[in-house]
């Protein structure tokens, strides 16, 4: 009932104008086949928001040109090529502008990322192996609830700590794992990221491997994940990269070290996992995103970007 009443009585709508000069920046990971709820949720964007491109918000932040009432950016994470095929045909048709944050090393088909690891590896365990899981991390038999748990865990680890804790949950639960990505999880590739930008999609650096950049001791070690990422991309799109995504990006997952690479690296913006909006006083390397799914419930995805909730 109380819900019902956000929407009839026009709190969502108050609530939507009262924060109209702040800039809402979503951020999505993967995308299935049904894009029924992709194109709902495009279809409400373009009727209360005005889409702007990363690009414009580095541009606002600098003092160039103000936004417009009512900004909201689309990001992406990982580099999925569900992207390609699900996500990207919906948001031309509807003139929404997209920045897709790639891990460099995915798209190199150099390794895949870790935590779709953990989640390839949980979905293929027997129920005995997931009962153990179960017991070591305190949750019942859901399998996802079980890859975000192990995942949180390893992510609390040094880098090379968690490496090698992968290893060892692998010969653990007996899943052979793939040398390349499967087709579940299969990234783009190069050609399919320079198509994608001369059709008008911004790309930005999400590290060569997806570390948790604050586990990182090795100054060069943090160097190479940053600058080697964006050099990778410089390199294949022929002009620089100006966006950074933290990987994990929480405020514990990088700290000041971290942004002054970033900085120095020459990217324009930088962006969390923190849930939030964002101002003319924000910094440019400390943006806040809403984390969005495309199947998101139709009333949470409204009052989460109106700022009437914030998860």
């Amino acid at each position: 009932m109380a819900r019902s009443a956000l929407h009839s009585v026009g709190i969502v709508h108050a609530v939507r104008t009262f924060k109209r000069r702040t800039c809402r920046i979503l951020v999505y990971h993967r995308f299935p086949k049904d894009r029924s709820h992709l194109i709902a949720q495009c279809e409400h964007i373009r009727r209360h928001y005005q889409p702007v491109s990363m690009r414009q918000v580095a541009e606002a932040l600098g003092s160039r040109a103000p936004l417009p009432h009512n900004a909201i950016a689309i990001t992406v994470d990982d580099g999925f090529r569900d992207f390609l095929l699900h996500a990207h045909p919906v948001l031309s048709n509807y003139e929404i502008p997209a920045t897709v944050f790639v891990v460099t090393d995915f798209i190199d088909r150099c390794s895949w990322p870790w935590f779709s690891q953990i989640e390839y590896m949980i979905e293929r365990i027997s129920a005995r192996s997931l009962q153990f899981l179960g017991r070591e991390f305190a949750i019942g038999g859901d399998r996802m609830r079980a890859a975000v748990k192990v995942t949180e865990a390893l992510k609390r680890l040094p880098n090379f700590a968690r490496i090698g804790q992968l290893e060892v949950l692998r010969r653990l639960l007996g899943v052979e794992l793939p040398e390349c990505p499967p087709p579940e999880y299969e990234p783009l590739n190069w050609d399919d990221v320079r198509a994608l930008a001369a059709e008008g999609v911004e790309f930005g650096a999400h590290t060569r491997t997806h570390p948790v950049l604050s586990s990182l001791s090795d100054r060069a070690e943090l160097h190479q994940e940053i600058a080697g990422s964006k050099q990778r991309l410089d390199e294949q799109l022929g002009y620089p990269t100006l966006h950074f995504c933290y990987p994990f990006g929480t405020w514990s997952d990088f700290n000041d070290q971290t942004v002054a690479i970033i900085r120095r690296t020459g990217f324009a913006t930088a962006v969390t996992a923190e849930s939030g909006f964002n101002n003319a006083r924000t910094d440019p390397f400390r943006l806040r995103r809403l984390g969005v799914t495309p199947t998101l419930p139709e009333r949470r995805f409204i009052e989460l970007l109106a700022g009437v909730r914030k998860y």
